[in-house]
């Protein structure tokens, strides 16, 4: 993929396009939103350092495509370029964290001289999944870098890394693509009608790979199940409370989707307590459930609204730690039942 070819971004990609021309190239770390195309960028980032014959267009920087090394990128054989992730186990599932053995593998391999080109790049993602062992062995490489590596750290949560690592890297922010952005694009790419795209959209989290795989019925699956967090029906029953809770704890990922759909639910109850001219639906994430959010945004202050807000991200966060996802999702909707439906 050529930098051309991303969606959104600008910023992020001007910045590194400088970083080329210059032939500067610090250790760059990527942090944003999961899904939003940070990794796609770092990808490009290094296919266009690697590329042997890189291009010009539009005054950016890009990579051939067609050359060897582009080749190689593609095909994931290129001798100069590493991607450090947690390892998988026999039966596919990755490991929680990043191992000081891949970085200490990794750190071996530095020492010596690109083989095809003039750099070699490495790319770690998630940066979240280092853990102090692994953080501390990286940070002996970010301190004092070879003059032809350049490394690449791609995540979320730049709380979870020591001080001493952040500031030996240049961080480049990467933000969301604009829910209207993707329903524009939606409704081009796939012909969806306006509500079909904000449904998909909204069901995909605004991030725009996951747009484009999810396809309407499944994302009208998706809206019942997740709204099954929010419904009066489900808070005032506790064993649909309680089957709610397991069907969405059941895993880190399942528990992510249900605490970002909790947060932009949040969020339109916040638009609708600031806002005193006539509601419109596309001001919201979940517009077709705008009776009920102005129910909510009658029943708390915003202040309350900010502290449930808080909560949520706070098990967020924890979640790297092995939280006990039940017992927290199920004490956060009970919290919510006695506010709402006390």
């Amino acid at each position: 993929m050529r930098f051309s070819e991303i969606m959104g971004h600008q910023s992020a990609i001007e910045r590194l396009q400088k970083a080329i021309g210059s032939g500067n190239i610090p250790s760059m770390l990527f942090a944003g939103e999961p899904g939003i195309g940070k990794l796609t960028v770092a990808f490009t980032f290094a296919q266009t350092l690697l590329c042997l014959d890189r291009l010009a267009t539009d005054g950016w920087a890009e990579p051939c495509g067609v050359c060897l090394a582009c080749k190689k990128f593609v095909h994931k054989n290129h001798h100069d370029f590493r991607l450090i992730e947690p390892l998988e186990d026999d039966k596919g599932k990755k490991a929680h964290f990043i191992k000081i053995e891949q970085i200490r593998k990794m750190q071996e391999g530095l020492i010596f001289a690109p083989m095809e080109g003039q750099k070699k790049v490495v790319i770690v993602h998630p940066f979240d999944r280092l853990n102090m062992e692994s953080a501390n062995g990286l940070l002996k490489t970010l301190e004092e870098p070879p003059g032809d590596v350049v490394l690449i750290l791609v995540g979320e949560n730049t709380t979870m890394l020591p001080g001493t690592l952040l500031s030996r890297c240049v961080k480049i922010p990467f933000h969301p693509l604009s829910f209207s952005q993707i329903e524009t694009f939606l409704t081009a790419k796939k012909q969806y009608s306006v509500q079909e795209a904000r449904l998909v959209t909204a069901m995909a989290g605004g991030r725009l790979a996951s747009c484009l795989r999810m396809d309407v019925e499944t994302a009208k699956k998706r809206e019942e199940q997740m709204h099954a967090l929010v419904a009066e029906d489900t808070l005032l029953h506790y064993d649909r409370l309680f089957e709610t809770v397991n069907a969405h704890a059941r895993d880190e990922e399942a528990m992510e989707a249900a605490l970002h759909y909790l947060l932009a639910w949040f969020r339109d109850v916040l638009v609708a307590q600031a806002t005193t001219s006539p509601l419109d639906a596309s001001w919201f994430v979940y517009g077709w459930r705008l009776s009920e959010i102005k129910t909510w945004a009658g029943r708390m202050d915003a202040q309350e609204v900010g502290a449930f807000m808080a909560q949520m991200q706070a098990i967020q966060q924890a979640q790297v730690r092995n939280i006990n996802r039940v017992l927290s999702l199920e004490t956060l909707l009970m919290k919510l039942r006695d506010k709402i439906f006390p």
